[in-house]
């Protein structure tokens, strides 16, 4: 499979990468690739015009860069994807990385958006420093937990919330949800993670990849979170024993 990944990204690169070739690889029109990432497989890909895709993407609509702050997002991007281990992404089945501004999925303004059937992670590059890295570790998540969806079948997690608490119906349910850093947290780590199971172990994960310390210091404090963190630990483990967080 990573073989047949190369060739046909040297294919592309051999004919200038017209976003025709690309639709055929992961249905986004009007992409072009920006830079292929040797060290960890990612094809990194930028839209020369805007573009919206409807029904099997849930209506994602993304436009077209600002070339400062594109390189300067990449960058980031760049340093965050290769804390993972050479190999990781291709157990986990990722492979393009959509740079783009003003990211809306359904007509809601969204930060980052992961299509695991096309292997694809879609991130606003208008999203701001603080908050880019998060976003990029919580959306792997939700690729991780799509296709390793065995790992989670006997974990009961909302069993671990204290009992008077219930998620969302959905994680667009309410505008309340802040991505900023619960300090009395609970058992969650922001609010964000309140609304489904799912945006909580992202959230999870994306605080434990980028400020370790500081999930450290809140598990001291917290058992509900403690016993979360170790249940994420644990399947990332599975997927690389030598995975750093």
């Amino acid at each position: 499979m990573k073989l047949n990944f190369y060739i046909i990204l040297l294919l592309l690169l051999s004919f200038v990468v017209k976003a025709d070739q690309i639709l055929e690889l992961i249905k986004i029109p009007n992409l072009t690739l920006h830079k292929l990432e040797n060290k960890n497989s990612l094809a990194y890909l930028k839209p020369t015009k805007d573009f919206f895709v409807g029904s099997s993407f849930k209506n994602v609509s993304c436009k077209k860069n600002q070339s400062r702050n594109f390189n300067e997002k990449y960058l980031e991007a760049q340093r965050g994807f290769n804390r993972y281990n050479d190999d990781f992404f291709r157990k986990i089945k990722l492979k393009y990385i959509v740079l783009c501004s003003e990211l809306e999925i359904s007509g809601i303004p969204a930060l980052g958006f992961a299509n695991p059937e096309m292997k694809t992670l879609i991130f606003n590059i208008n999203t701001n420093n603080s908050n880019f890295e998060r976003v990029l570790h919580h959306e792997v998540f939700h690729i991780i937990e799509h296709n390793f969806n065995k790992y989670f079948l006997n974990i009961s997690w909302s069993d671990l919330n204290s009992k008077e608490f219930k998620y969302s119906a959905c994680s667009i349910c309410s505008n309340n949800y802040s991505l900023k850093k619960i300090h009395n947290s609970k058992g969650f780590v922001s609010e964000y993670a309140k609304s489904t199971i799912s945006e909580d172990m992202a959230e999870t994960f994306s605080f434990m990849m980028s400020d370790n310390n500081l999930i450290l210091d809140m598990i001291i404090k917290d058992e509900i979170l403690n016993k979360k963190v170790r249940i994420i630990e644990n399947i990332v483990k599975k997927l690389d024993a030598k995975h750093q967080f």
